[in-house]
């Protein structure tokens, strides 16, 4: 029970390290899709994949696989992005943990997707959130 709390406090925690000051596509650009509701995985199957804020200069962003209780049940992780100008980007996460993914975002906001599949062959979409870009102030 105390498991699903601390994955949805880290989940939540995150997003609010990534939120704050979000900047509107400009008129003419198509904008990112609302995130959507994510899973939370079965007890016992917790794991975490951390996404480092975006890089000020270079706008690139990292995610790494944490570990966690449940690594030995995962078989893929698929993260896509989905960038600004509407171009996406999917790649897969070794569930090793560790092991890190580096994307080329924009200068804008963007979207990241995660989608984590166990050794029962289900598949959760663990984390769906804005990456906004930041500049040095």
């Amino acid at each position: 029970m105390e498991r699903p709390f601390i994955a949805f406090t880290l989940l939540a925690a995150t997003m609010l390290l990534v939120a704050g000051c979000t900047t509107l596509s400009p008129a003419g650009k198509s904008a990112v899709p609302t995130p959507g509701p994510v899973q939370t995985l079965p007890p016992g199957q917790d794991v975490t994949i951390q996404v480092n804020q975006k890089d000020p200069i270079y706008a690139t962003i990292t995610v790494i696989f944490a570990g966690g209780e449940g690594q030995i049940a995962v078989t893929d992780i698929l993260v896509r992005l989905t960038r600004a100008d509407g171009t996406i980007a999917t790649e897969h996460l070794p569930p090793v943990k560790g092991a890190e993914l580096v994307f080329q975002g924009s200068r804008e906001t963007d979207r990241l997707e995660a989608w984590v599949t166990l050794n029962t062959g289900e598949t959760y979409k663990t984390l769906d959130m804005p990456i906004p870009f930041r500049t040095r102030a």
